[in-house]
């Protein structure tokens, strides 16, 4: 059984431990940034990440300004060097799907060259024209294991694929209609658009964490999350509201220098015996009075105990926005992390603009804003560790089939001693110290049913496998 932090059902006490949030390490430089007219200065996450039979595979969002949203495709070898494959064929007057407040004679009158341009096709690595795209590969599906879910100006749809790359409309689209959120002080309707999805392994559903919003005392429109599941990807249950930003929140963004938060998106997943997720805090300056809101944004770890009860998990973001460069805008995640053998891959997407450029007010500046895909790592379970001076933890009761404990630790600074019980008695005792190992295995020789009392002092424990 393995036991990763910030998990304690396994534990019958625990005295002197304390949480923290692991170390994000960020790559020097985007791993994939604007290359085609349909992408123009954004190619972002919104998207998703998977790694399937030693290639990494990514649907990133690229969007134009007054045209279209599309869902692109690139792969990569390493994960660190990506290509995006001209492999679709794209009709010039396909269909828009994004709803937009401007009229089809603005957008034809902004539609770029590859829109308006010679009748025909363009060889392309556009898949779809969704908004908030989530791609899962699901194993249970031999048929079409590739699933595509997102936003248009109908709601929801999904689509389905055999390779990942061309995908099949389900005919009874939308799966979720539109939902609309009018404010009657404002005179402003809002519509429901980031949903990123997972299935979740511990119910056997899929999840969509869809967007949802309150109307709060003073009169304002929130950004919420909301929740809604399938059993088989087509029939979704009914959006509920299941988490709406507090003064706790809104603290934070004040002491950043901006007026309050909104909750813009929550990326969930399973992580050991409960739910981490990626929740994109926005910090908003203002209302603009025709569109949305002046501000920022970056990503903060959450936990839930059940996927429908979060917390953030501390007040410091997991992936900070940098002072200046790609990242110093917004960040938005791809919709689960990367679990890989080395360690965690978070990948990313950063702007070197604000949420508000783009409007009327401010325009984007073509030549220097770019929405650039980046990369930021994690050691192997490292979202959470155990640490404490002097602090105890001991487990109730876990089965130990070969003998072993697998410890992944940085002790450099101090020392980690497992003692074994067997039978109420003190079978033996283990030590870690010095040294700074992901897979650190303890050959105990004992078997059965044991308690592990586990004595941190000085050392970080990110895990621990009683195996």
């Amino acid at each position: 059984m393995k036991i990763q932090f910030p998990d304690t059902t396994s534990f019958s006490s625990m005295e002197g431990v304390e949480f923290k949030q692991g170390k994000v390490t960020k790559k020097e430089r985007p791993v994939l940034s604007p290359q085609y007219p349909w992408e123009g200065i954004h190619t972002y996450l919104y998207g998703s990440v998977l790694e399937r039979n030693g290639q990494f595979r990514m649907w990133y969002q690229s969007y134009i300004d007054g045209d279209d949203f599309f869902v692109n495709y690139a792969r990569s070898r390493d994960g660190r060097i990506w290509e995006k494959p001209l492999l679709n064929k794209w009709r010039i007057d396909e269909k828009r799907l994004y709803p937009t407040i401007a009229s089809e004679a603005e957008r034809q009158a902004k539609a770029i060259e590859f829109r308006n341009g010679s009748p025909g096709h363009w060889k392309t690595n556009i898949v779809s024209t969704y908004h908030i795209p989530s791609v899962l590969y699901d194993s249970d599906d031999p048929k079409y294991p590739y699933k595509l879910f997102g936003f248009t100006n109908e709601g929801y749809r999904v689509a389905f694929s055999k390779d990942g790359i061309r995908f099949k409309e389900y005919k009874g689209n939308p799966v979720l209609p539109l939902m609309r959120f009018p404010n009657p002080q404002t005179k402003k309707t809002w519509v429901s658009d980031v949903s990123p999805v997972f299935k979740d392994a511990a119910k056997g559903k899929f999840v969509a964490f869809v967007k949802t919003y309150i109307i709060d005392d003073e009169g304002r429109t929130r950004r919420s999350v909301g929740y809604s599941e399938s059993d088989d990807f087509i029939r979704w249950s009914q959006p509920e509201t299941i988490w709406t930003p507090s003064e706790s929140d809104d603290r934070l963004a004040v002491a950043r220098g901006f007026k309050w938060a909104d909750f813009y998106g929550l990326c969930g997943f399973n992580y050991g015996g409960l739910y981490l997720g990626f929740l994109w805090l926005f910090y908003m300056d203002y209302e603009f009075e025709k569109g949305t809101h002046e501000g920022k944004m970056e990503v903060f770890l959450a936990a839930s105990p059940d996927g429908k009860q979060w917390k953030r998990f501390s007040d410091e973001p997991l992936i900070p926005l940098s002072e200046s460069g790609w990242d110093s805008g917004m960040i938005t995640t791809a919709n689960v992390p990367l679990f890989r053998k080395e360690g965690i891959d978070l990948f990313y997407g950063g702007s070197n603009f604000s949420h508000g450029v783009g409007n009327a007010q401010i325009v984007f500046d073509e030549e220097s804003h770019r929405f650039s895909v980046v990369l930021a790592t994690l050691r192997k379970d490292g979202f959470v560790y155990a640490a404490g001076s002097k602090g105890s933890m001991v487990t109730k009761p876990l089965t130990c089939h070969s003998g072993t404990v697998r410890m992944n630790a940085d002790t450099t600074g101090g020392r980690v001693v497992i003692d074994l019980i067997k039978g109420g008695q003190p079978v033996g005792s283990y030590r870690m110290e010095g040294i700074d190992s992901s897979d650190h295995l303890i050959r105990t020789g004992v078997k059965g049913e044991v308690m592990l009392k586990i004595s941190i002092d000085g050392a970080k424990l990110y895990s621990l496998e009683v195996c």
